[in-house]
């Protein structure tokens, strides 16, 4: 392009200079590709009003992008630049710890045996209703200010720690009051399903019913929540439990969403996959069935993208881990997530949920990059919009202290976001020793 004829894209936020930038894009999603890490060697990314306008390298960057009047322009001077992490899978809302009860673990008193003793779920369940509004909304900004310095820019938000009509809309009222005033986007999850409370113990089927009939309704008429959950594992839900508060919540517009195949074997992904859940998460003791089910390439209904949380296996300390490396081969979409929760993952470090997924689910770099951004979006139906670095979507970008993308598993358990941009705005500003 060049003369009169030149048509320039005007941006007010250009990020130049990148050592690597890795757009994440998905290409051919019609006919079931999966996603490609896209580096661009010497890249450089646009944006304008909160989102991407151009990506691609420094030399075309100067023919064809303008930055308008009172616009910024970053050096990222070597460094990866990549989009915004996505947390797909998170309790947010809670009150207390569990450090006994972890120490319970360590002396040997396994996962279900600490619950059966009063503690699990149930102790996260009356500490959380204990806590007044304020605090909670205090501790829910606390944490969505920690994710956000790991450059998490979308988080998925779970309730589950009320397990009442009352409680349950609490939890999701928090969500939507502290998202609504805070830079990273917060998508609300009913997890009404995540254990039989105390009172309804001889009559799950009666809880079910206060699930389908008085939590889903109340979510759904006031816009609390994007996705219904529910948790499949002996000693919470059955299968054909879960399929009734799932397919109830998708009569009232609620997305679903599953823990599935956890501690032990239940079948629940086959179900999932079969009623199009949007993803299946945990997996650690999915059956080949299971794997086949998320493998299926279809045009009739959603294929749920599995969701695993090396954090809680690692934490638990239990049992193998989910077998990512087999869903990848076979064709499976594979996300990556933190688990936040009190009891089994109190972790927000999504970089070293990649980590994990290198050294222990044997995935490869350019895996789980795409596992903490564009699949985890898929995972929470997103991927249109957050994921990645692609024209028209947002402009959530990080610049990493890194300069090539190999060392973002391998630098395991450290910070490396360097800046963080949300909708084209810093947010995350962090200075390296020695730098003016």
């Amino acid at each position: 392009m060049n003369g009169s004829a030149q048509a320039w894209v005007e941006a007010d936020l250009i990020i130049s200079g990148a050592g690597e930038l890795l757009t994440c894009e998905r290409t051919g999603v019609e006919s079931g590709a999966r996603s490609v890490l896209g580096v661009i060697p010497g890249g450089a990314v646009a944006a304008r009003e909160g989102r991407v306008v151009w990506v691609g390298g420094n030399e075309a960057l100067r023919e064809e992008v303008r930055l308008i009047r009172g616009g910024e322009e970053v050096d990222a001077d070597g460094r990866v630049v990549m989009p915004g992490l996505v947390e797909c899978h998170a309790h947010l809302a809670f009150a207390a710890d569990r450090a006994d009860e972890f120490q319970m673990r360590v002396g040997g008193a396994t996962y279900q045996e600490v619950a059966r003793a009063g503690g699990g779920i149930s102790s996260t369940v009356h500490a959380t209703g204990a806590a007044s509004d304020e605090t909670l909304r205090a501790l829910t900004k606390r944490r969505l200010d920690q994710f956000l310095r790991f450059g998490v820019t979308t988080v998925e938000a779970k309730s589950g720690y009320g397990l009442s009509v009352e409680q349950e809309v609490r939890l999701l009222e928090v969500y939507r009051d502290v998202g609504a005033a805070h830079a990273v986007d917060v998508v609300p999850t009913l997890l009404a399903a995540h254990m039989v409370p105390v009172d309804y113990a001889d009559r799950v089927d009666d809880y079910i019913k206060l699930i389908v009939k008085k939590m889903i309704p109340a979510a759904a008429k006031h816009k609390l929540a994007v996705f219904c959950d529910a948790f499949c594992e002996q000693g919470a839900f059955s299968v054909d439990q879960c399929r009734r508060v799932l397919e109830a919540g998708a009569e009232h517009g609620l997305l679903p969403k599953l823990h599935a195949d956890q501690l032990t074997y239940t079948g629940a992904t086959e179900m999932a996959a079969e009623i199009g859940a949007v993803s299946v998460d945990h997996l650690d003791h999915i059956s080949d069935a299971g794997i086949a089910a998320l493998a299926a390439l279809t045009g009739e209904r959603r294929v749920p993208v599995g969701v695993i949380l090396p954090g809680a296996t690692f934490f638990l300390g239990e049992g193998g881990y989910a077998p990512a490396r087999r869903l990848l081969d076979a064709g499976a979409r594979v996300a990556l997530s933190t688990d936040l929760n009190p009891g089994s993952s109190p972790t927000q470090n999504l970089w070293l949920m990649a980590t994990m997924g290198c050294s222990q689910l044997r995935m490869s770099a350019d895996e789980v990059i795409r596992s903490i951004t564009i699949e985890a979006a898929a995972a929470l139906a997103l991927d249109h919009e957050v994921g990645s670095l692609e024209v028209g979507k947002k402009a959530d970008i990080l610049v990493l202290d890194h300069t090539r993308y190999a060392e973002i598993p391998y630098r395991y358990g450290m910070n490396p976001v360097w800046r963080a941009y949300k909708d084209g705005r810093l947010v995350v500003k962090r200075e390296l020793v020695g730098e003016s």
